[in-house]
């Protein structure tokens, strides 16, 4: 029976769905791709996991090479496709927790790195498993084992230094792809074949016989360091992982750390013995002597019988020597006997040196090279470099025309309200038009009108409610399910209040997500401030916009007429003449901004760089891996936005020259109301004008403020729903530990068992804003998560995403007074709650002490369930 331990294979659960989703996913999102076209490549992949990945794992070479094989196609793949192409990929853990209601349970992630990871580490772990199975009585077994050995160190390297951060860097919750994959876990697996490695040169030395006792002892003292340094990663800080390994690895690790100590202070006493350090040779064979003792107590856990053999038969031969040192030392030579913390250290010498595969340190490489017998799939596929590097340009153009439409909408701002400041144009259409309307409010009335007057206000409001109210639902959905992993977790700690020790309650774990859900509803309050600021403006301006939308008609019925004889005026005063030029000029500047924006909003359509970059990528990916990095495509993207270059120029150049016309106005202006004189009914027509000009303007920014909150809310719900996808990864990580059906746990008994569950660090708190989350209570009998006190909410202005953009206002730093919006109705109550709205109004928010009844205190304190 060998003494080495084989490392046990991730089982992977099939995938039916592989070929027919790959299809779809190629139908949905490469243009230029027919999926029948690569058909066969996707039978071939899923073939090829059938056979290799999802069969049972068994320590052969030819099944090495064919993971090989599939993790190059992967690693090739993913030049191909994103790592989350919304397939689930499922592997069981290693070694199934001690606690776990469901033995077998999987972990699931959506992603091709978390199968690039998992197929390396049964790599690494049928390496291991082969030499474990080499028999090493002669030099040629004990080469191919270390061969093996020093090839899973280098495929477990490789996956530690390489493929976990990418990993984790696409995990919402850094452990949700299990305790395996952590650096503890795979550095303890590194560091524990490592030790068997140095073991196999120590047993070289060993049956040579050629080498000298001190040398054996420093190969010797170099295995226990490995198997030391095993346990150090085991126990790491980050995330121990030392809970997740078996009662019977752990006393394996033990026995030979302290076998190759005791076999190192062995050797190097018969070193004393040869050169007549008879004291020194005593005080190393009784630390010998201890180390053995240990070690055969921890082998009592489980420890193969041929581990054992070798630790008596080591034991054996050190009370044999330590027996006869004593009585030479009593009779003969007399020589004291040091203390064992006054022993020369003795430091290890290293032999092994670790091998990462050519096939995994450059896979597609390998495969590209026909090392891998077969070609590459999916190699007439548009790189996923391509597709990343287009929308980073597309992304540039759209940034590119907002900034534009920006500034054109911040320099009609400081037009309109200048003009509203200065009471233009009606006080001189009062004058110049007694009778009628003038035609540039016809105009306005018209673009109201045509545009969709007030229906297409009333349906983008609506819109903006429906998405706000389908926010909140999303938030409150993801905190059910912070509930219902709460409601489990409470479950298991009260019948078996033993792991409150070991597994950290809810309200530790889930701290950073309860953060961020505060924060996600600070932004819904934000949002429902800036509606509500909105939706007054509209029941202020809603009937003036009415009458502007309704023609000419119902516009003359609200302006009053008058006649130039009432007046007294026998002709137009001098100045009306040159502002009414300049007010031609300035709605001519207007007018070219729009016409500066809707030209680079068709430049920007028609602008296709698609053919460019496929022609950059292939002339720089030529002869490489295939992997396109969008880096590349820097100088490019400089020459094909220059076209904006002219654009940009003029809308710039629109601020100085619109300011120069803006304060010619103003002085022509003061020269107008100095010229012309005071009449009731002129003010009266003045002011009525004037209302249906500033009526067309608040038009704009309503409709503005409403696209603008539809354009947040799709973007926030795509946020919420990664949130939701987090609290279910929360869920299913912490789901590993107790088994996935709570009811069950009558049916358990745990007595006399260590708890298994080291504590689970926390993700980080992602990036939105701050508020309170008022929650309705929960049901009786269950368990929902309290949430801090309003002093304990954090700041995080500069971790928020974009926030709802504020009502625009086109002041241009003349705030203009509004008339005060009528009171709201008695009965109305706010747009958003989260959680059920009646059952939060009738009990108040979660977040109340007094009021949550199964709130025990702030979180602060450490009360309550959370």
């Amino acid at each position: 029976m060998s003494n080495f331990l084989p490392v046990p294979a991730k089982r992977a659960l099939p995938l039916p769905s592989f070929s027919q989703h790959l299809l779809n996913y190629i139908s949905n999102h490469f243009r230029d791709a027919h999926p029948e076209a690569f058909r066969k490549d996707v039978e071939a992949l899923v073939a090829m996991r059938k056979e290799w990945v999802e069969a049972k794992a068994e320590g052969h070479p030819e099944i090495v090479r064919g993971l090989m094989r599939y993790h190059a196609q992967l690693a090739f793949l993913s030049t191909k496709f994103p790592s989350d192409i919304s397939l689930q990929f499922t592997y069981h853990l290693p070694f199934p927790p001690t606690y776990s209601l469901s033995p077998d349970a999987p972990v699931s992630l959506a992603s091709i790195t978390f199968e690039r990871a998992s197929v390396l580490f049964n790599i690494a772990a049928l390496y291991a498993s082969m030499a474990a199975a080499e028999r090493r009585a002669e030099a040629e077994g004990i080469k191919r084992a270390l061969i093996y050995l020093t090839s899973a160190a280098g495929v477990l390297e490789y996956l530690i230094k390489n493929i976990l951060p990418t990993l984790q860097s696409e995990l919402s919750s850094p452990h949700a792809a299990g305790y395996d994959m952590s650096e503890s876990f795979l550095g303890t697996i590194k560091e524990f074949v490592l030790g068997e490695a140095q073991e196999c040169y120590w047993q070289q030395a060993v049956l040579q016989g050629t080498y000298k006792n001190g040398l054996i002892g420093k190969l010797s003292m170099k295995v226990s360091e490995y198997y030391k340094a095993a346990f150090t990663s085991m126990n790491g800080t980050d995330y121990p992982s030392s809970s997740f390994f078996p009662a019977n690895w752990i006393a394996h690790i033990t026995v030979k750390q302290c076998h190759f100590e005791a076999a190192a202070q062995y050797r190097l006493s018969q070193e004393d013995l040869e050169k007549s350090r008879y004291g020194e040779e005593i005080a190393r064979l009784r630390v010998a002597e201890g180390l053995a003792k240990k070690g055969l107590e921890a082998g009592k856990k489980g420890v193969a019988d041929s581990v054992i053999s070798d630790l008596k038969n080591l034991q054996s031969a050190i009370k044999s020597s330590l027996e006869r040192a004593v009585r030479d030392n009593d009779l003969v030579y007399v020589c004291p006997i040091p203390p064992a913390n006054q022993l020369p250290p003795i430091s290890g010498v290293g032999m092994v040196k670790v091998s990462i595969p050519t096939e995994v340190t450059d896979p597609i490489a390998w495969l590209m090279g026909g090392g891998a017998g077969m070609p590459a799939l999916f190699s007439a596929l548009v790189p996923y470099g391509v597709h990343l590097a287009l929308s980073i340009y597309d992304d540039r153009k759209d940034t590119l025309v907002r900034e534009l439409d920006g500034k054109r909408e911040e320099l009609d701002g400081v037009a309109a309200s200048t003009l509203q400041s200065l009471n233009l144009p009606g006080s001189i259409q009062a004058l110049e038009r007694p009778v009628g309307l003038p035609p540039s409010l016809l105009k306005k009335a018209e673009e109201v009108d045509s545009a969709g007057g007030v229906d297409r206000i009333k349906s983008l409001l609506h819109e903006v409610a429906r998405l706000s109210k389908a926010n909140a639902q999303s938030l409150n959905e993801a905190m059910d399910i912070l509930d219902q992993e709460a409601t489990e977790n409470e479950t298991l700690l009260s019948r078996q209040p033993e792991l409150q020790q070991s597994r950290p309650p809810s309200h530790i774990a889930n701290q950073p997500l309860i953060a961020t859900a505060q924060q996600y509803d600070a932004t819904i309050k934000q949002a429902s401030a800036s509606d509500g600021t909105v939706r007054q403006k509209w029941e202020e301006w809603g009937q003036l916009i009415d009458l502007l939308a309704g023609g000419e008609d119902s516009i003359n019925d609200y302006v009053p007429s008058t006649s130039s004889s009432q007046n007294g005026y026998p002709s137009l005063p001098p100045s009306v003449r040159p502002i009414r030029a300049s007010l031609e000029d300035l709605d001519d500047r207007i007018a070219h901004r729009a016409r500066l924006v809707n030209e680079a909003r068709n430049i920007s359509a028609a602008d296709d760089i698609r053919p460019a970059v496929l022609t950059e990528a292939t002339r720089l990916a030529h002869g490489g891996t295939g992997d396109v990095k969008t880096e590349w495509f820097e100088d490019l993207f400089g020459r094909s936005l220059e076209k904006y270059d002219r654009i940009r120029e003029e809308m710039e150049a629109e601020g100085s020259k619109q300011d120069a016309l803006l304060e010619q106005i103003r002085g022509q202006n003061e020269s107008f109301i100095s010229e012309r004189k005071e009449d009731p009914i002129v003010k009266e027509r003045e002011r009525r004008l004037q209302d249906m000009d500033l009526a067309y303007w608040k038009w704009r920014e309503i409709v503005d403020n409403a696209e603008e909150g539809i354009k947040f809310y799709n973007s926030f719900a795509d946020m919420l729903n990664q949130f939701k996808g987090t609290c279910t990864q929360f869920l299913n990580s912490r789901r590993v530990d107790i088994g996935q059906i709570t009811q069950q746990f009558h049916n358990v008994s745990f007595e006399d068992r260590p708890p298994t569950h080291s504590q689970l660090p926390t993700p980080p708190p992602q990036s939105i804003p701050q508020s309170p989350l008022r929650r309705a209570a929960s049901p009786p009998k269950t368990f929902s998560l309290s949430h801090p006190s309003s002093g304990q909410w954090q700041s995080s202005s500069d971790f928020l995403p974009p926030p709802p953009p504020p009502p625009i206002l086109r002041s241009g730093g003349i705030q203009t007074q509004p008339r005060a919006a009528p009171p709201p109705p008695g009965d109305s109550t706010p747009r958003r709650v989260t959680r059920a709205s009646a059952a939060a109004a009738s009990r108040g928010p979660i977040g109340d002490a007094e009021k949550n009844p199964y709130s025990k205190g702030t979180r602060r304190g450490g009360g309550g369930v959370v």
